[in-house]
């Protein structure tokens, strides 16, 4: 049986990874010409990246309420699934670029 505290660590390292994913694809030299912040503070929410000349948000699996919110003060979400980044993270960036393209 695994405790709390095992499967709390577990948790956090693959957030962790997933994190490091996406930073990886966002230094992609595909996406150098959009500027971008990274750990972004919008409202209460802290966004895994934010593109504002686009007013674009990327973010790993958001949340319902999260996306709303997001949505109401203007912004586009992308939301992708960390199973996607992980297994076919060309396919993804060929999404933020036409998405940032818009």
């Amino acid at each position: 049986m695994l405790t709390k505290d095992f499967k709390d660590r577990s948790a956090k390292e693959r957030i962790a990874r997933e994190s490091q994913a996406l930073a990886e694809l966002l230094a992609a030299r595909e996406l150098r010409e959009f500027p971008s912040t990274r750990q972004c503070e919008i409202g209460p929410f802290v966004v895994e990246c934010l593109f504002a000349e686009q007013a674009l948000v990327v973010e790993l699996s958001p949340s319902d309420a999260r996306l709303k919110f997001l949505t109401d003060m203007g912004y586009r979400v992308l939301a992708i699934d960390p199973r996607e980044l992980s297994r076919h993270p060309r396919r993804v960036l060929r999404r933020l670029h036409a998405a940032l393209k818009r």
